[in-house]
């Protein structure tokens, strides 16, 4: 009587362990998302274009806030799959940091859930669970993933796209298929590079009806019908927006030349880097994912859904060699990786067991659990923990600095994007676009698509402020030489240093001061600093 509950002991034992560790996805999706991580660079810009779009109607780049905008600017390199739900976030929840993040973390949930559904179909729920696990052990998707980016909405959309394509490789389904291609499609529109994740569903096609032309023609059909329809809409909105369908075709071939190292391949870079390439090896999720592929392929015939993931597996690892170095570039080399590496931790744990007459019931999970242990990376334990712990963001001492000491006719000329988004009591201008042709841990190469160096002098700024991009990688911008010369050092804010213009210090530091002392009246407290804001650090002229 007791041989029909024994399965039932393990599945309960898996539907806990799911439970769990979908009640720590919420909370490393949702909690605290108005404090971690801080806002940055490119979160700035997606979150500026969404709320230039719910505030002027216009998809658009501030250049000078209030009202100085770019349509379409090439800066904004994530697509309407981000940009409008964000959007939509804004008109719902008014225009903040966390109403956008509540879309970021959506999509966060997505990833992983599309990740289970995915390894749940080609190797079961338990091998998916150990790899959602894996994933969110190993990676550092909680990072990347909670700020309005396009990177993991596209591995999300990706993800499902994958889910769709393994049922219609599986079941010779068409409409599977066409889903499929609409979920590719999309994770075109929220990052364009992942234009390449159509090559190996069409290999597995043609591979898989060779030999039946019709469905060949039929099943492929139905996949690029549903790829071109997403990218189609989006360049219909920029034909919309930009005026004519030749000024729209172009902007996206401009926009690629910049945008080099997002492009269809990153291969446009024209170098390999090795850096990325010693990042993928001294990761043990990778050379766990390649044991996963070389077991599958010499013990096992592997189904067109297992063909498509190994090669996407493949593929993803070798555009990160060409991308330039961005951890966050390796999320979908390492997310394929995930399952290959469950798979392989099953595998060893059931040649093991086997070998014992009348194995426990702990023996299988005990020995993947050892495993684990021993081989598996949990950096990803670090960046859960910031999320429960981080008190406040550098970015909201500085506006509030800014709020009690700079008169808001000021003008403040900055390469940190973020101000535009979270200040809209001040104006402030923004350093132009450059774009990276090469950033490696040594040195960081920038591409000016102007004939002339941008010169901020003459911008006639009042107020300069620079963080931890304008003093690293924009510091050829922003030299320290003629910084030195030219403007005042007046407080630093959480690694924010501000300045003012050396030839009228006198008359700035009096306004200061004016302002401050008005605003100290008006809040009927003493704030001489951004010192009350949770987790920020002041070092100020006014001390």
């Amino acid at each position: 009587m007791k041989l029909p509950d024994e399965p039932s002991k393990p599945l309960g034992l898996a539907l806990w362990f799911g439970l769990l560790l979908g009640a720590l996805i919420l909370v490393g999706s949702f909690y605290n998302l108005a404090n971690y991580p801080a806002i940055w660079w490119d979160e700035a810009i997606f979150s500026e274009a969404a709320a230039n779009l719910v505030q002027h109607g216009r998809y658009a780049f501030t250049v000078q806030s209030p009202n100085q905008l770019v349509d379409f600017d090439f800066r904004i390199s994530a697509g309407p799959a981000v940009i409008l739900p964000v959007a939509l976030a804004y008109k719902l929840f008014g225009v903040s940091l966390l109403s956008g993040r509540l879309v970021a973390g959506a999509y966060l949930v997505l990833t992983f859930l599309a990740l289970f559904l995915g390894a749940r179909r080609l190797w079961g729920p338990v091998t998916a669970l150990l790899a959602v696990a894996l994933a969110f052990l190993g990676t550092d998707v909680f990072f990347w993933g909670r700020s309005v980016l396009g990177d993991i909405p596209a591995l999300g959309l990706f993800l499902c796209a994958t889910w769709f394509l393994i049922r219609g490789l599986e079941f010779r389904s068409l409409w599977p298929l066409f889903w499929g291609g609409i979920f590719v499609g999309l994770a075109f529109n929220a990052k364009e590079f992942y234009g390449l994740a159509g090559l190996p569903p069409l290999v597995v096609l043609v591979q898989q009806y060779w030999r039946d032309k019709r469905r060949l023609t039929r099943s492929v059909l139905a996949f690029v019908v549903g790829a071109a329809i997403p990218p189609l809409a989006y360049l219909a909105l920029k034909a919309v927006i930009l005026g004519s369908l030749t000024g729209a075709i172009f902007h996206f071939l401009e926009q690629k030349k910049l945008l080099c190292h997002e492009f269809f391949t990153p291969l446009t870079i024209g170098r390999i880097y090795p850096e990325s390439l010693l990042f993928l090896v001294q990761n043990p999720l990778f050379w766990l994912g390649c044991l996963g592929v070389a077991w599958i392929w010499r013990k096992e015939t592997p189904s067109p859904g297992v063909k498509l993931w190994i090669l996407n597996f493949c593929l993803w690892s070798g555009v990160y060699l060409t991308a330039v170095y961005w951890h966050r570039f390796a999320l979908p080399a390492l997310f394929l990786a995930c399952p290959l590496a469950a798979y392989f931790f099953g595998q060893v744990a059931a040649r093991l067991t086997a070998k014992v007459l009348t194995p426990p019931r702990w023996l299988a999970p005990g020995i993947i659990a050892t495993v684990m242990v021993l081989f598996s990376p949990v950096g990803g334990l670090d960046f859960f923990k910031q999320i429960l712990i981080c008190p406040g963001s550098a970015p909201a001492g500085l506006v509030q600095y800014l709020r009690s000491h700079v008169p808001t006719r000021c003008l403040i000329e900055t390469p940190e994007y973020e101000l535009a988004f979270l200040d809209d009591d001040h104006r402030i201008h923004h350093m132009p676009p450059y774009f990276f042709v090469e950033s490696t841990p040594d040195r960081v190469v920038l591409l000016n698509p102007r004939k002339q160096p941008y010169e901020f002098n003459r911008v006639g700024a009042d107020i300069l402020i620079l963080g931890r991009f304008g003093k690293g990688v924009f510091k050829q911008v922003y030299p320290p030489a003629l910084i030195d010369r030219e403007w005042h050092w007046v407080a630093q804010i959480d690694g924010y240093d501000i300045y003012v213009c050396k030839k009228s210090a006198k008359k700035m530091l009096s306004l200061m001061n004016q302002t401050l002392a008005s605003h100290q009246k008006d809040s009927l407290v003493k704030p001489a600093n951004a010192n009350n804001v949770p987790g920020t650090t002041a070092d100020t002229f006014y001390q």
